[in-house]
């Protein structure tokens, strides 16, 4: 029997969906057959949102001190238990700084769980970045945590779900500083980042978008430099390294050329540039605002391989049952993939 490689899925922060999709996504049989789930978290607060939205979960405490069996029970999902959310904490939907803290030590442990080999993986559930930093971790982000906790390589964000994957220039930032950060060096790292990652995951050369920072590319200078001086040069560099790179394209058409396939891959200047696009195209909402959330987060140049929800927290239905676990579940099973893609 091929062996399913162990996914650490942290639990995010407890009073939102986070452990509601965890709990959801551990028992769908597409993950059961790529990967062995696993949480990392608060057993109390797990069975707290089970019991509340009628989820039949069978939970088991578990240690870490080995590799997990991989022949065990699929009907059981095993829990690295923090105990580190007090009674009068277990709540729904409410920004507490006890519950940050909590977050930020499930991810400190899968982590580390990971950088020493007991989990292949991990998918991580979401955060409160208020609640985060209220509770003591000074970080903006997953992103720049994880590049802090792992101490090397230089992390990139990419946005995944079928032909959609788009890497970030920037992340979490200003956008005044997010500009200052098109340079030449920088986007010849992450177009290389993303063109290994594809190559790896498609088994074939991609072709990659570069976008440009101005209306039109900058139209040859007319409505900015960046694409004169840094953008354009850094194409140039990546042709000659023999990445099939191709820009700077026009922001407001390189990810319709995206989505029909003419690109496997692009790289957005700029947070919003990219995810914008990129959950127009994952995320489906009713005429209520329930939304039906697809795509995968996945955080790239780290020596860990590191999946996320495309959603965050979503505190104003914590509790009710009905958070979509499909992206955690596409989570799980990309980085699963890209275990056995490794």
């Amino acid at each position: 029997m091929k062996r399913r490689p162990v996914i650490a899925m942290t639990m995010g922060d407890p009073a939102g969906v986070g452990p509601e999709v965890c709990l959801k996504a551990a028992q769908e049989a597409s993950v059961q057959k790529k990967c062995a789930p696993l949480i990392v978290g608060d057993m109390a607060v797990l069975r707290k949102h089970a019991r509340r939205m009628k989820i039949p979960a069978r939970l088991k405490r578990v240690a870490d001190e080995a590799k997990l069996a991989q022949d065990g029970d699929t009907e059981i999902t095993p829990v690295i238990d923090l105990k580190n959310v007090a009674s009068e904490h277990r709540v729904f939907g409410k920004v507490l700084p006890e519950l940050g803290a909590a977050a930020g030590r499930y991810i400190e442990k899968a982590v580390s769980m990971a950088r020493t080999g007991k989990v292949d993986a991990i998918a991580t559930a979401p955060i409160n970045k208020v609640s985060l930093q209220a509770g003591g971790y000074d970080y903006p982000g997953h992103t720049e945590m994880l590049a802090d906790l792992c101490g090397e390589g230089q992390p990139v964000m990419m946005l995944a779900h079928r032909k959609l994957r788009i890497a970030h220039l920037s992340t979490h930032c200003p956008l005044r500083v997010a500009l200052r950060r098109v340079k030449r060096k920088r986007i010849v790292y992450v177009a290389r980042v993303l063109d290994d990652a594809l190559r790896r995951l498609d088994r074939k050369t991609p072709r990659i978008g570069v976008a440009g920072l101005n209306p039109h590319a900058g139209e040859a200078g007319l409505f900015g430099r960046e694409e004169v001086e840094e953008i354009a040069p850094a194409v140039a560099d990546l042709r000659e390294m023999g990445v099939d790179a191709h820009g700077p394209e026009p922001p407001d058409t390189i990810f319709g050329k995206l989505r029909g396939g003419y690109y496997s891959g692009v790289v957005a200047m700029y947070h919003d540039q990219g995810h914008i696009p990129g959950k127009l195209m994952c995320f489906r909402f009713d005429s209520q605002g329930q939304a039906s959330v697809r795509g995968v987060n996945v955080t790239l140049g780290l020596p860990i391989i590191r999946t996320s929800v495309e959603h965050g927290t979503g505190f104003p239905i914590a509790g009710q049952g009905i958070a979509d676990p499909s992206s955690m579940v596409d989570a799980l099973i990309l980085a699963a993939r890209m275990v056995g893609d490794g």
